[in-house]
């Protein structure tokens, strides 16, 4: 079993989980997968899908084709994106069947930091 240690050092996402990505965004026609980011792990995928009703004979003429779509460029900017992001997220949105944006979301957590109230950030 791999440490969470070792994971960090290591700051690229895993073939599994890249095969668990690619296949949701063969899957997804119109919305957005989340990539959440913890300690410089990859710790949850997040799937928020769209139907809209109007696009039902679109989509299943993108189910044929979408086996056939390159994703490499899109793993590889995953990947980029990925790389020294410690906390945060990379949400990857997609719109009828095409990756459209790819959005990276970085967090700082200061330690010891507490507000005028004694709370943290």
């Amino acid at each position: 079993m791999t440490d969470i240690k070792t994971l960090a050092k290591h700051p690229k996402i895993d073939s599994a989980a890249m095969k668990l990505i690619v296949t949701l965004l063969k899957a997804v026609f119109h919305g957005e997968i989340t990539l959440i980011v913890q300690n410089s792990c990859l710790i949850q995928v997040e799937r928020n899908e769209k139907i809209r009703l109007s696009d039902i004979k679109k989509f299943q003429t993108y189910t044929q084709k979408s086996a056939i779509i390159n994703y490499d460029p899109v793993c590889q900017k995953i990947q980029q994106e990925f790389y020294n992001l410690e906390y945060g997220n990379i949400v990857i949105i997609i719109k009828a069947g095409r990756v459209v944006q790819v959005e990276r979301t970085e967090k700082y957590r200061f330690q010891g930091f507490t507000g005028m109230d004694g709370e943290g950030i």
